[in-house]
């Protein structure tokens, strides 16, 4: 289907900056029972602090494990063997050496037991012995170990045997949530060694994972039907209280405890994902994925810091077993900041000398000449000389100290423009440089050596273009260069060492998740690694040699979506998503603070925000 623009009106110009077609979508694994997975405003940010670590590697591979954190050190609790039965091996981790060491095993091997540490002791609480399920191999067991001494001490049974429960303290109490296909609620008074029978959880399931804030237990996800469910218990009046579901669906996985905000991390439908729930206001917001996908795996809290251990994945790579990956959540965060005077979607964006300049788009009233800047240490905006055309789907970049805004549709004609316009922020002037060759609409443009790249868009007629021509500022010259393999419109751009990647976009048919790369040295285009969301009408940028790609838009909605790709692997993770979902956005890069400028919101009102990650 081709897109149509008319003069007849602003929104319907708007309006064909989405591609109503159809396309399948690339959904995420679901839950699946049994225990064999199948194949798995401006806004800136900091994305050097935002991701997960590596940390030294457990000496023993685990998952179906227990983790529990006493005086600043992990300890990992049992396992499976690997072929239906339990280990008892405990190891203690050292976050100050990153070293790990082994301590006195359990008296009983086992594995999807949970554990709980209360006044300095920990609970090695259920589990199987061997392969769980309708009564078979579960177990009661209850064990304690002091660090203290390096000793286990048998404990009062649970009175209901079961295996892949989780369970939470509050007030010294221990409780024990469900398990394989239940519902009951038990709790441990460990200064009497006594277990009680509490009101039952509303939906019975195993492979839970449960977390406390503020004296509140709160169980996520789980087997079945459950993979979105998250109940709140309260230990005060025993009761239970269905909360806001988790935005993926997901069970064997962990659930870690930071500042108040309950993080559920990996799992079978969980892929490397994290999301975070904040109890205050009952909402889930998505966070940096690990970089390996894992289910069964433990989670701990140290100083702030989450830790993920071992778990398996659906490759069968042992090592995943062994892996321990770190995550600060306080990095991983966008703020607001002051808002453009201006409004407006579709607009570009370029940094020239520290400072962001927010260029053309078009509000509810008319397309913009409009030419704003901000200062990030001052933290305000001014308004600059405006450009000669008034335009939107133009795209903006700096060289050598000026700013170049290039093509989109101008303000009087409707029309897809060829022109060239140069910024000089020392004069604050404007001058007319040689049109392109070709006039187009949401096309990106990068810069390498000196020279700015425009490459895709939409021509004349609504269809996409391949097309990639080079302007040299020395000569005020254009060449036509090689086209990219896949020709698209609404796409974004970034250059990593001395490539220039093109992301994403739309064409007739669908929305794109396509990544090409192209090498001015040889004129050529390479192939490399889809984005994990299809969008078009998305930002692009690179901080410390990793692109970012930020919201847009596809046949599913208008987007928050953060995504990361690192050339040197090939890779794409996710990152925390902006505060506001848009389409149109620009962005631009002060330092290593990215910043997200603009757009439109779903229903195409445009957009003051600056956010900033």
């Amino acid at each position: 289907m081709r897109k149509r623009t008319t003069s007849a009106g602003l929104p319907a110009l708007l309006a064909a900056t989405l591609l109503a077609a159809g396309c399948a979508d690339s959904a995420g694994p679901e839950d699946r029972p049994g225990r064999t997975p199948q194949p798995l405003a401006v806004t800136f940010a900091v994305p050097a602090d935002n991701s997960w670590t590596l940390r030294a590697p457990m000496l023993t591979g685990r998952d179906a494990f227990g983790v529990g954190v006493v005086n600043g050190r992990l300890y990992a609790v049992g396992s499976s063997d690997g072929g239906g039965g339990g280990v008892a091996t405990v190891e203690a981790y050292d976050p100050g050496t990153d070293t790990w060491n082994p301590t006195a095993p359990m008296p009983t091997a086992r594995y999807g037991l949970a554990v709980a540490v209360v006044d300095g002791v920990l609970y090695a609480i259920g589990g199987a012995a061997a392969t769980p399920g309708f009564g078979r191999g579960e177990l009661a067991t209850v064990e304690a170990y002091d660090p203290a001494t390096d000793t286990w001490t048998p404990k009062a049974p649970m009175p209901t045997p079961r295996a892949f429960l989780a369970v939470g303290v509050v007030n010294g109490i221990i409780y024990a949530v469900g398990g394989w296909s239940g519902a009951t609620v038990e709790a441990y008074d460990p200064t009497t060694d006594r277990w009680t029978t509490k009101a039952s959880m509303p939906t019975a399931r195993g492979g839970l994972a449960v977390g406390v804030v503020n004296g509140i237990l709160y169980a996520t996800g789980g087997s079945g039907t459950a993979g979105t469910t998250v109940e709140a218990y309260d230990p005060a009046t025993d009761t239970w209280t269905t909360k806001a579901s988790m935005p993926t669906a997901r069970w064997a996985h962990g659930v870690g405890v930071v500042n108040g905000i309950l993080y559920a991390v990996g799992g079978l439908g969980g892929g490397a994902s994290v999301a975070a729930y904040a109890p205050a206001t009952d909402t889930w917001t998505t966070k940096t994925s690990m970089s390996t996908a894992r289910y069964e795996l433990g989670v701990g809290v140290l100083a702030d810091v989450l830790y993920a251990l071992g778990g398996s994945n659906s490759s069968g790579n042992h090592e995943v077993r062994r892996m321990v990956e770190a995550y600060d959540p306080s990095t991983d965060v966008w703020t607001t900041n002051p808002p453009l005077p201006t409004a407006r979607g579709e607009l570009a964006a370029a940094v020239v000398d520290g400072t962001l300049y927010a260029v053309g788009g078009a509000n509810d009233e008319s397309f913009l000449t409009t030419v704003e800047a901000y200062d990030p240490i001052a933290n305000i905006w001014t308004t600059k000389a405006s450009m000669s055309t008034a335009r939107v789907g133009l795209a903006a970049a700096a060289v050598s100290g000026r700013l170049y805004a290039v093509g989109g549709i101008d303000g009087s004609s409707y029309e897809r423009v060829a022109t060239l316009e140069a910024y000089d922020p020392a004069t604050d002037t404007w001058t007319t440089k040689a049109s392109m060759p070709t006039a187009r609409y949401q096309l990106a443009v990068g810069v390498l050596d000196g020279i700015l790249y425009a490459i895709g868009g939409s021509d004349a007629q609504g269809g996409p273009l391949a097309t990639v021509e080079a302007y040299d500022p020395a000569s005020d010259t254009w060449t036509t260069k090689t086209p990219m393999p896949t020709a698209r419109w609404g796409l974004g751009v970034g250059v990593v060492n001395g490539v220039l990647y093109a992301v994403g976009g739309a064409n007739d048919e669908s929305f794109l998740t396509t990544v090409e790369a192209y090498d001015p040295a040889t004129d050529t285009w390479t192939t490399k690694a889809s984005m994990p969301t299809y969008r078009s009408v998305l930002a692009v940028s690179t901080v410390n040699g990793a692109l970012y790609a930020l919201g847009g838009a596809n046949g599913e909605g208008v987007l928050a979506t953060v995504e990361a790709y690192d050339p040197a692997t090939d890779t794409w993770r996710t990152k925390a998503p902006m505060p506001t979902a848009r389409h149109g956005v620009a962005t631009g890069v002060l330092g290593e603070r990215l910043f997200a400028v603009g757009g439109y919101d779903a229903d195409y009102r445009p957009l003051a925000t600056l956010e900033t990650y």
